[in-house]
């Protein structure tokens, strides 16, 4: 019986030993889990500056289409870089003014073009109205940021100020976009070198998803941000990088495999794309089509941008379709967002993280090496392959 209850109490002891160890080696890995989120922290500060004004003053101009209302819009800063967007995208022959588009307004003048989409503003001007108010109360220092944290490089701390225009008019396919912007005569321009700024239009986002307000804000609205604020924080990297400062390629080519690592990380992380490959992509034989058609038009752009007989603006145009339009047909973005899937599976976070600090062509190897491995993946453009270190 002594001797049982000797075994009893031995068992005792070793189940209890075994509990506290476990307990060590979980708090042991929650402590380096913990660290690395503290440092992500520590390296990265981002504050935001909310601006919507110019969409407070637009909505007062539907209800009282006054002189005074009409000039306060065009002098507010999220009018002006919104309608440099357009200017800085759109043809300009015959591009009318922002206020000659306010001063000849029609709503019923459904033939004439819209290309500010003030028509588009107006009818979703409701919609627009409730999410604007929701968005005045949001905090944007949440999942918005968290969604991008593990994968901004540490090797150089970034504290940014976020500036983010809601306005509820626009270029038809900018629901959300960063640009830089130069102050010059009190007058905001769209400009090539800048203060990076991220624009949100509204109007479009009420149209495309719903009129579900709160999930918009928490599900659209957060996921948009994280999307964007991934390009801007990712833009201030680069500026303090000496990688990036030395070693870009700013030939078409560089400019398009710039596009497919930075979109398709950016696509990768905001509306639950991660999530949606990570469950469906091995079931789903939808995805991997999207995928074999983002390829091939990949591989079809490659050797258009080193055609030598088309044009300066041709080739920017394949560059602007790479990333615009509808979803599944910016094949750059498209593509790069699967390769991040597929680094990502194979390698994990960090990977992504290091071809951010190592560079466009760096992530391109990286995704060679995985299809290299599963030839059931789609193959990069011959004259990619070329490019990137083996």
């Amino acid at each position: 019986m002594k001797n049982n209850r000797l075994r009893i109490t031995s068992n005792n002891l070793l189940f209890l030993f075994t509990i506290i160890a476990l307990i060590g080696i979980y708090s042991c890995n929650q402590s380096k889990t913990t660290d690395k989120t503290n440092d992500n922290f520590e390296k990265l500060k981002i504050k935001f500056n909310i601006h919507t004004k110019s969409s407070d003053l637009l909505l007062k101009w539907f209800d009282n289409q006054s002189d005074t209302i009409t000039k306060e819009i065009i002098e507010q800063p999220g009018t002006q870089i919104m309608a440099g967007v357009v200017e800085n995208t759109l043809p300009q022959n015959e591009l009318p003014t922002f206020f000659d588009e306010l001063k000849n307004f029609s709503v019923n003048d459904s033939l004439k073009p819209d290309p500010y989409g003030l028509r588009l503003a107006w009818f979703q001007r409701d919609e627009s109205s409730l999410l604007l108010n929701k968005i005045k109360e949001y905090n944007f220092q949440g999942e918005a940021v968290e969604r991008i944290m593990p994968y901004i490089p540490t090797d150089y701390p970034l504290d940014v100020t976020c500036n983010v225009y809601f306005v509820l008019t626009g270029w038809e396919w900018g629901d959300a976009m960063v640009r830089e912007i130069t102050k010059t005569d009190n007058h905001y321009r769209v400009t090539e070198q800048g203060e990076p700024v991220i624009i949100v239009n509204l109007s479009i986002i009420t149209k495309l998803y719903g009129d579900d307000i709160d999930k918009l804000l928490n599900d659209n609205i957060s996921n948009t941000m994280s999307h964007e604020l991934f390009h801007f924080v990712f833009a201030e990297y680069q500026k303090v990088s000496s990688f990036w400062k030395n070693n870009r390629d700013t030939t078409k080519i560089g400019q398009l495999v710039e596009i497919i690592q930075n979109e398709g990380i950016a696509h990768y992380i905001s509306h639950n794309q991660k999530q949606n490959l990570i469950k469906n992509y091995n079931t789903s034989n939808e995805l991997k089509e999207h995928e074999k058609k983002a390829f091939k038009q990949l591989d079809i752009a490659v050797k258009q941008l080193l055609n030598s007989e088309l044009s300066e603006q041709e080739k920017d145009d394949i560059l602007m379709k790479s990333n615009a339009g509808r979803y599944w047909d910016k094949f750059g973005a498209i593509a790069g967002k699967f390769m991040v899937y597929h680094i990502e599976k194979k390698y994990g976070e960090q990977a992504i993280k290091q071809s951010l600090s190592k560079g466009a062509y760096y992530f391109l190897e990286l995704y060679n090496k995985v299809q290299s491995e599963n030839p059931t993946l789609p193959i990069l453009p011959k004259e990619l392959k070329k490019r990137i270190k083996h």
